[in-house]
């Protein structure tokens, strides 16, 4: 049997004061900041972790494990959010981050941290899930755009704050307290969803949880982001170990697909993907994080590489570029609820994108601050300008029961982007070196090499762009 929807659940928004509102959304945040945090916090302290527990080999788990696990599972905890609820789901999510955040902390070796990081990711996916989802259920698309930009916000504020904190926990304290700090903020994460959240709306349906497609999706996505990780360690798309895992992926991906085709309440609704608005957003989400997280990290080494700049130099000329993610997402957001319309704002993010990387291919990078300044400034306002409208744009092209759903379709898809555009991109530079490595390569040599990089990255900016030409705008869905 197909999918067949079932009587719509319309949300009532009349019923959140613009007070509790505001309310409900700083608790959504500070869940958001607690998964988010969780990402840069580490990578500071990997080190230091490596030192005290041994297993140098396996330390790129300890970052692997917890985005293998966070992502897999996003798309399964908004579905069961539109099944049970956001509240209970939400409430679940918090107490296995915490959870695993604690076995992390008490860890005796390299192999228990992985596992333990295991665990804080199948919690960290219903974080970022659900948070994003319950925006759906107090606010109309319409007023959405409105804390988009705040939510946005959140995960850039993470990426600048982890490594910071990651340091000086490690230099004052020990690395265990970057687990640690999870304990405070999950408890308040956990208060904040438990008084907060309890007027949201209910499903009033009699949920059948399709626990075949959950097992399934799991089965599929690992293996994919398993072999991006081979990729990224090999430096090769033909390493005989990643392209077993695509292939294993791409199996159990086909048999999701005849899974969900045959229940009537499917774990991941095929119907959405025939709505074009929902297909579109979906692909300029993805293509417009494999530009962002690819850029994110090799900018900063084309910095170092070829204009010779230190860590430290680097990471401060990327402030620009955070800045500029967080002030396009909110001036966006705003705009957005402002004249009801999206498309243009999409538009204009994936065409500035697709000129900056064509400017940075024809003129590098590292040479005059000023002109890095506003270079990156304008990368980061063409991200926050097609992130912010994709949420509420992704929303408003489904029915309310689906909402969660498509958010963690849309989160999921923006993580698979980045990681496959990460391991693209990173690929195509270390092709064009000498030796296939970065190290001791010289700037003269380097340079053409992260020429081509951001050419490619040019071409999938544009071909966001063309999908925008296509992206139907359709009328944001009020309060009536």
């Amino acid at each position: 049997m197909r999918d067949t929807p079932d009587t719509p659940e319309t949300p009532s928004y009349a019923a959140f004061s613009p007070r509790e509102v505001r309310t409900i959304v700083m608790g959504l945040m500070l869940a958001l900041f607690l998964s988010s945090l969780d990402q840069t916090i580490v990578a500071t302290a990997l080190s230091s972790i490596a030192g005290d527990l041994g297993g140098w080999g396996l330390l790129s788990w300890v970052v692997s494990a917890y985005l293998i696990a966070s992502t897999v599972t996003t798309p399964i905890y908004g579905r069961l959010s539109d099944l049970y609820g956001r509240r209970p789901v939400l409430l679940v999510s918090v107490c296995i981050f915490v959870g695993g955040a604690v076995l992390a902390a008490l860890a005796p070796s390299m192999p228990a941290l992985i596992a333990a990081r295991v665990v804080q990711g199948l919690g960290g996916g219903g974080l970022r899930a659900i948070s994003l989802a319950v925006v759906g259920d107090i606010l109309p698309p319409r007023e959405r755009g409105r804390v988009q930009g705040y939510l946005s916000g959140t995960f850039a504020t993470a990426n600048i704050i982890g490594p910071v904190l990651g340091g000086l926990f490690v230099e004052y304290l020990s690395w265990a307290w970057i687990f640690w700090i999870n304990l405070p903020l999950g408890a308040a994460a956990f208060a904040a969803t438990y008084f907060q959240l309890r007027r949201l709306p209910r499903p009033n349906r009699r949920p059948r949880i399709d626990w075949a497609g959950a097992v399934l999706i799991v089965l599929s996505c690992t293996p994919l982001l398993l072999g991006i990780t081979l990729v990224q360690r090999a430096g090769s798309w033909a390493a005989p170990e990643a392209l077993a895992c695509f292939g294993l992926g791409l199996v159990f991906l086909v048999w999701l697909i005849l899974q969900e085709r045959s229940v009537q309440q499917p774990m991941l609704p095929l119907h959405l993907f025939g709505n074009p608005v929902f297909s579109l957003g979906i692909a300029i989400s993805g293509l417009s994080s494999m530009v962002m997280m690819a850029l994110v990290i090799l900018v900063p080494l084309d910095y170092q590489l070829v204009a010779g700049l230190s860590p430290k130099e680097a990471g401060l000329r990327m402030i620009a570029m955070t800045l500029g993610t967080v002030t396009g997402s909110f001036v966006a957001g705003q705009a957005v609820s402002a004249t009801g319309r999206y498309r243009p704002f999409v538009m204009l993010g994936t065409a500035v994108a697709t000129a900056m990387s064509l400017l940075v291919a024809l003129l590098g990078i590292g040479h005059d601050p000023l002109r890095d300044t506003v270079v990156t400034l304008l990368l980061g306002l063409s991200f926050g300008c097609q992130f912010s409208p994709m949420s509420v744009t992704i929303q408003n092209a489904v029915e309310p029961r689906d909402g969660g759903i498509a958010i963690s379709c849309m989160m999921f898809f923006r993580l698979m982007g980045g990681a496959f555009g990460v391991a693209l991109l990173s690929s195509v530079l270390f092709w064009h070196l000498p030796g296939g490595t970065a190290e001791g390569a010289a700037p003269e040599v380097a340079a053409p090499a992260f020429s081509i990089v951001f050419l490619v990255a040019a071409g999938i900016a544009a071909l966001a762009l063309v999908c925008t030409l296509f992206l139907k705008e359709l009328p944001l869905r009020g309060r009536s």
